[in-house]
């Protein structure tokens, strides 16, 4: 009787401590799922998946695959909140959605087993412990798929193939609608970022992009260059030819300058017949052979207005921040002197006849 009690008291217990190990774990994926709900952009999504689930959940590692077959994720995110690769290495973009599904059974289930290098390294890629054991959390909206997070553990006993998969369905389902909320909330917001007449950026993308990229320019100690690049004689484009062929020159214009720009490159239009590039760890020296490149093909191009083949010239401003100019100067500062030095550099352009490029000096 005495041992039957003993045992019945071991599996009480073993049961009470069962249900205190389910109700942390519950809050633990509650909490996670509030932060997830919380995310205002993709970018924003991404960090919360891929630094602060590792840390919450205390994982070895936790990579993100995203299906994204027509880049699409890729150049919003380019536009919206520039990823660098260097950021997030656990974050990879596939273009081939049977890659994901060869993983997982015919339910979409979550797939928790041992590692198998031949199966999963491409998935655990720059993990500084060996991976014993693995989560894989299917992403998709119905039939869609979206991607998949993976986390990984040195583990061998912390994910097992016999283990109730319930919490991590259902914080899966949750991802996936946030990724898509995410990226809805982007497209929206990218509306608002993009110039109605030629397609590319606008000014207001381009000054928020500005600072980003001098912190950028600061943190990895690399240079940035600016160019003011401005229509010659657009006025008489109006007045000659109206504005519907001014919008056409506009157009051409715009397509020449992102023709011969990297894609990390940013361009916007500033306004009016005015637009500013910022080219990313190019120093001044080198912007400058951009900006004639530039030019040249814009003179080389002939637009047909009424039957007349007619030239279209720029006038070109460049500038360039290199450390150390001064590190004491708030980013804004740098930012004011990097647009006020291409811009003088393109006023003295148009003051030497036009046409041509001008290298502005940034003060100290």
């Amino acid at each position: 009787m005495r041992r039957k009690k003993k045992a019945l008291n071991q599996r009480y217990n073993k049961l009470i401590k069962q249900a205190w190990d389910n109700e942390f774990i519950l809050r633990r994926f509650q909490n996670m799922e509030l932060r997830l709900m919380q995310c205002e952009s993709l970018t924003e999504l991404i960090q919360v998946l891929l630094i602060e689930c590792k840390e919450k959940f205390e994982l070895e590692i936790v990579s993100l695959s995203l299906f994204d077959p027509e880049s699409e994720l890729q150049q919003s995110l380019q536009l919206t909140d520039p990823i660098q690769k260097e950021s997030f290495p656990h974050l990879s973009f596939d273009f081939d959605a049977g890659r994901h599904l060869k993983l997982f059974d015919a339910n979409g289930s979550p797939r928790l087993c041992p590692y198998n290098p031949d199966l999963h390294a491409d998935l655990f890629q720059h993990s500084s412990q060996p991976i014993k054991s693995i989560a894989l959390l299917l992403l998709k909206r119905d039939t869609r798929i979206i991607g998949s997070l993976n986390l990984g553990d040195c583990k061998t006993d912390r994910f097992r193939s016999n283990s109730a998969t319930d919490f991590l369905q259902h914080l899966g389902a949750v991802i996936s609608v946030c990724i898509d909320m995410a990226i809805l909330h982007d497209k929206l917001r990218n509306i608002g970022l993009k110039d109605v007449l030629t397609g590319i950026n606008n000014r207001r993308y381009f000054d928020e992009r500005l600072p980003e990229e001098i912190s950028r320019s600061q943190r990895y100690k690399k240079p940035l260059s600016c160019l003011f690049i401005d229509v010659d004689h657009f006025k008489q484009f109006n007045d000659n030819y109206g504005h519907a062929s001014g919008d056409q020159v506009l157009k051409q214009v715009a397509h020449i300058i992102r023709q011969n720009l990297r894609a990390t490159d940013v361009l916007g239009r500033y306004g009016g017949e005015e637009f500013a590039v910022l080219l990313i760890e190019t120093d001044a020296a080198n912007a400058r052979d951009v900006a004639e490149r530039i030019r040249q093909n814009i003179q080389n191009h002939h637009i047909e207005l009424e039957g007349k083949s007619i030239q279209i010239t720029v006038s070109i401003g460049v500038s360039g921040y290199q450390q150390p100019v001064d590190t004491s100067q708030p980013v804004k500062a740098i930012g004011a002197s990097l647009i006020a030095t291409a811009d003088g550099a393109l006023y003295k352009a148009k003051q030497a006849g036009r046409n041509r490029v001008i290298c502005g000096e940034l003060s100290a």
